[in-house]
């Protein structure tokens, strides 16, 4: 495990991370200097230790909302406050240069949005006031709730996906999957939550319905091409598929396989399944089976992908690796709750503290060492990416 503690630089200061490399960590500060709000995109050398200004923007509009998305050598800002309009900057990592700015109207009010690549966006919009009724008969006619539209930042050209399945997702229940340089979408298109398909199949002898969760997979390349050619039908391939005896939920990915969680209703069996892109195979990965004594909950890490089974008992909490994780340990629950285990040794975790003197909530980390059998905690924020944890 590395642990990159950068308190010292953030100390009093508000910051956000939106992204950790193996040499540099990028992150933004939105501050109000004389009475107006500015936001400040910086960068943290690894290395030498020190923190450099990317850019700064003032921001006019306080009640602008950003999005940040980091590249390798570009970073997307969007800025937007629930409207029907958002500006887009692309910046160069580097130099800090605006590469593109441009201001993009659409029909409704904003929702979210989320890069498929360095190049190309995709954007939901809901109803609003101007535009109700037309939200309420596009609904009736798809089913959909949102707009959704995809706008290529290399043309500047903004293309409304007629895609029904797109428009009913959300940013949500899209994935992105990269596969030794090659690009896939996983779509996840669950029936409802899992109580609603339970009760579906309890009463299932009223329904003629097919009450199925699915879960689909598109070349990016090809997708975005038949998206910007305004097709209503894109290619997709069904990858997983579970009626209403059954429960298919996406769990997460890592390298060539997508992992999905698979529940009989009749009998309760719930196990962790793989499905590998190259040979199209579904394999069984683990059963989940929860021990008698104690409350068991199942931690999941979705990128790389690894599952815990974490038993909180009366002082202590022990902590299981089930696939991608050879750990086996107990913490004392004073420690908090479990985020994660590194290198089948470290525990992270998460306590939040009242401060006594303000009041006030604050968030600590703990980390664990259980083969030294000690631990040190942090009053601050952490982020976790892989086997680096950032401290601040």
């Amino acid at each position: 495990m590395t642990v990159v503690d950068i308190r010292s630089i953030f100390s009093q200061r508000n910051i956000e991370l939106f992204d950790v490399g193996s040499s540099y960590i990028y992150y933004s500060e939105e501050k109000n200097e004389e009475g107006h709000n500015n936001l400040f995109i910086l960068e943290y050398n690894r290395s030498t230790r020190k923190e450099r200004l990317v850019t700064n923007y003032s921001l006019e509009d306080p009640t602008f909302v950003q999005h940040l998305f980091a590249f390798e050598n570009t970073i997307v800002l969007i800025l937007e406050n629930g409207g029907n309009s958002m500006w887009l900057i692309e910046l160069d990592k580097t130099t800090g240069m605006e590469l593109n700015r441009r201001k993009i109207v659409c029909t409704g009010a904003f929702r979210s949005c989320m890069p498929l690549d360095s190049k190309h966006m995709i954007i939901y919009m809901g109803p609003d006031a101007a535009n109700a009724e037309m939200f309420k008969q596009y609904s009736e006619i798809t089913g959909c709730e949102c707009l959704c539209y995809l706008y290529d930042l290399t043309t500047n050209v903004k293309h409304f996906v007629k895609n029904p399945l797109l428009a009913k997702l959300g940013t949500n229940n899209i994935k992105i999957m990269d596969v030794q340089g090659k690009k896939y979408l996983v779509l996840l298109d669950p029936f409802a939550d899992e109580e609603i398909k339970k009760g579906y199949y309890d009463e299932q002898r009223w329904i003629n319905a097919d009450i199925r969760d699915n879960i689909w997979l598109c070349d990016l390349e090809v997708l975005e091409r038949e998206l910007e050619a305004g097709v209503e039908s894109i290619s997709k391939k069904r990858i997983v598929t579970a009626d209403i005896k059954a429960l298919a939920r996406y769990m997460g990915i890592d390298g060539d396989k997508m992992y999905f969680r698979a529940k009989e209703f009749r009998t309760g069996i719930e196990k962790i399944c793989s499905y590998d892109v190259f040979t199209n195979s579904i394999a069984i990965e683990a059963e989940l089976k929860a021990p008698e004594n104690g409350k068991t909950v199942f931690i999941i890490e979705e990128k790389p992908f690894s599952v815990f089974s974490v038993t909180q008992k009366d002082y202590e909490t022990k902590v299981k690796g089930i696939i991608n994780s050879n750990a086996e340990l107990s913490y004392d629950n004073k420690l908090g709750q479990f985020i994660s285990c590194i290198d089948n040794r470290y525990v992270v975790t998460r306590n939040t503290l009242v401060d006594e003197q303000t009041g006030d909530y604050v968030t600590s980390c703990s980390i664990y060492d259980s083969v030294e059998d000690r631990s040190e905690s942090y009053v601050c924020k952490c982020m976790l990416k892989g086997s680096t944890l950032v401290l601040y």
